[in-house]
């Protein structure tokens, strides 16, 4: 089988928080983020990403398994070849990986898939707050927004390990945060094994987004606002909360 991929690193220490694992990268995604620092391979950008057959992401594996503790696979958004990604994912735990994804969650049928199938152990995604604004996907956010909340419903009804990740725009994600969290308290109450992760957004020069303009606007919050977005984060969910820094 063929999966379009922008590429394979034998160990991170970052990508499964407190775990070693290797990462895929996927190509393609739906949404439009205009901080994606990965835009090239989200638009699935031929300079960067490459059609292999899922044999030769066995390999990789296999060459690294020794070394990590999970597969990681994130994008782009990995859903969108879900087919490929349920043999690449068997395999791994055909070897003795534990099997991570990283999602945007709006492709809730084919994590569904994948989910029955007992195939994913460590889910990550990132809330988007506000999601109208920073999924990029305009005036069918909503659509997505539904979605999002649906796969969380699958993710408690399955019991999987969820990293959620809090991207923070510089004067604008607190002003939704908490609203937005009250709102997923009933789904995300449900999930037992779940950590935060306070993400500062990061652009140029740092990294190169998709929309440079907004970039220039909203990343490189604060530490007050980070510190913000954690105290909000720990007083709703009452979860661990990790924070991570630009500087």
């Amino acid at each position: 089988m063929i999966i379009n991929i922008a590429g394979y690193q034998d160990i991170s220490l970052i990508d499964v928080h407190g775990y070693v694992s290797s990462v895929l990268w996927v190509c393609g995604c739906n949404l439009k983020c205009p901080y994606c620092h990965n835009w090239r391979i989200a638009i699935g950008d031929p300079s960067t990403c490459k059609p292999v057959d899922t044999g030769e992401v066995k390999e990789e594996i296999t060459r690294t398994r020794r070394y990590v503790d999970y597969l990681h696979v994130t994008g782009g958004e990995p859903l969108l070849q879900h087919r490929a990604l349920e043999e690449i994912y068997e395999f791994a735990h055909e070897v003795k990986l534990l099997n991570s994804l990283n999602s945007n969650l709006v492709l809730t049928e084919n994590l569904r898939i994948l989910l029955d199938k007992d195939l994913i152990d460590h889910i990550a995604t990132d809330l988007r707050a506000p999601f109208s604004i920073m999924s990029g996907v305009g005036s069918s956010w909503s659509t997505y927004w539904e979605k999002f909340v649906e796969s969380l419903r699958l993710i408690a009804d399955h019991g999987i390990r969820l990293e959620l990740r809090i991207p923070v725009a510089r004067s604008l994600t607190n002003k939704y945060l908490g609203k937005t969290l009250e709102e997923l308290l009933p789904v995300l109450s449900r999930i037992e094994n779940i950590y935060c992760i306070v993400n500062p957004l990061v652009g140029p020069p740092h990294t190169q987004p998709r929309d440079r303009e907004w970039s220039a606007k909203y990343c490189f919050p604060t530490e007050e606002e980070l510190e913000e977005a954690r105290a909000t984060v720990e007083a709703v969910l009452g979860c661990k909360v990790f924070v991570k820094k630009w500087w």
